[in-house]
């Protein structure tokens, strides 16, 4: 079998060697082979401190690529953006509103900055993951901020132009500011991401990154694009960093030059994707094969079933309870590997699963 060089990363190194890891949320995929010649050559050359405010080049190709106008503020990471968002647009105590489930450090900025959590749950419906637009109406009088994830973490939702139309007309009535979480825009199957910023570009602060589509987890960083008094409040909330020259080199070569890498693995992403669709409808699971991202959510009939496949199966999975209270029959698993890798970690779940 087939397995990733490196050991000592955390996603094959947090567990012991008989355990098969699709948890966290990186590829064991080797980077394209431009970004590892731009890393080469930036670490060949100046090392010093940048410019504060970081690749004049990249912010322009982040707004061309986009498609999104506004101020463009580099930032150590996306989910430092989340915190920062939290902090500047919010007091203590004051209502945050999101969807669950949510990648957690949604919740984590939330809490950590003794805010209160709004939970505003996807309809799951026959025809997939909806989001509860008359929920989110309901609750949007106690909030002055939405934290929004599209495509969606850990759904794999690709929310239609129809629902960002909907949820930007409930901002416009509530006065809402939205931080909509896109780390994952370029990695989409058949409907294409369009951001929520064409919809409520005065009121959406957009955060991207390199880190998941270009599998750069290690060398963080982020962008928060926006109108200028947004971007302008979350700078007075971030640390003061200078941007890693690394990591902007990292990211300019996969815009300018890893279109034929992404769609490559795209491919590869998508075989998976339909493999394990296929496998959860052959145990009977709950699923909606994702639209977006590398990330299956699957019910299980177990309590705490993250836990017990790990004893059961040694398949390392997220477990469904940190994104959201009542997941924990749930599991997040991470496609983004190899297909022996996949085909052994399925075999395992299916044994495990029947025994249950």
């Amino acid at each position: 079998m087939r397995l990733p060089p490196r050991k000592d990363s955390l996603k094959w190194g947090s567990y012991p060697e008989d355990v098969l890891p699709l948890w966290v949320a990186d590829m064991d995929f080797p980077v394209a082979e431009p970004i590892r010649r731009a890393i080469g050559e930036r670490a060949e050359g100046f090392l010093g401190y940048p410019p504060r405010e970081g690749d004049r080049e990249l912010k322009a190709l982040l707004l061309e690529r986009g498609g999104l106008e506004g101020e463009v503020a580099l930032l150590p990471g996306v989910v430092v953006g989340l915190y920062a968002a939290v902090a500047a647009f919010t007091a203590p105590g004051q209502g945050v509103l999101t969807q669950v489930p949510i990648y957690p450090p949604f919740l984590s900025a939330i809490r950590e900055q003794k805010r209160t959590l709004l939970a505003n749950p996807l309809l799951e419906t026959e025809a997939g993951y909806r989001l509860d637009l008359g929920g989110l109406e309901r609750l949007a009088y106690a909030s002055r901020l939405l934290l929004f994830c599209h495509p969606q973490n850990p759904t794999g939702r690709v929310f239609a132009e129809e629902e960002l139309s909907a949820l930007a007309q409930i901002a416009r009535r509530h006065d809402l500011i939205v931080v909509s979480d896109e780390l994952h825009a370029p990695l989409t199957y058949e409907r294409p991401h369009v951001p929520l910023a064409r919809f409520l570009p005065e009121r959406t602060l957009t955060l991207l990154g390199p880190g998941k589509a270009y599998n750069l987890a290690g060398l963080p960083m982020g962008a928060a694009i926006g109108p200028k008094p947004l971007v302008e409040a979350l700078r007075r909330h971030l640390p003061p960093t200078f941007p890693n020259v690394l990591a902007m080199a990292a990211w300019k070569a996969a815009l300018l030059e890893g279109e034929g890498w992404l769609r490559e693995i795209l491919g590869k992403l998508r075989q998976n994707r339909d493999r394990v669709a296929a496998w959860a409808r052959e145990m009977g699971l709950f699923h909606f094969p994702p639209e977006g991202t590398y990330l299956a959510w699957l019910k299980t009939p177990i309590p705490q079933a993250a836990s017990h496949l790990l004893k059961e199966a040694r398949v390392a999975l997220n477990p469904g309870e940190n994104f959201g209270e009542g997941y924990d029959r749930y599991v997040r698993l991470n496609f983004a590997t190899y297909p022996e890798v996949l085909e052994e970690a399925l075999r395992r779940l299916t044994q495990a699963l029947r025994k249950a």
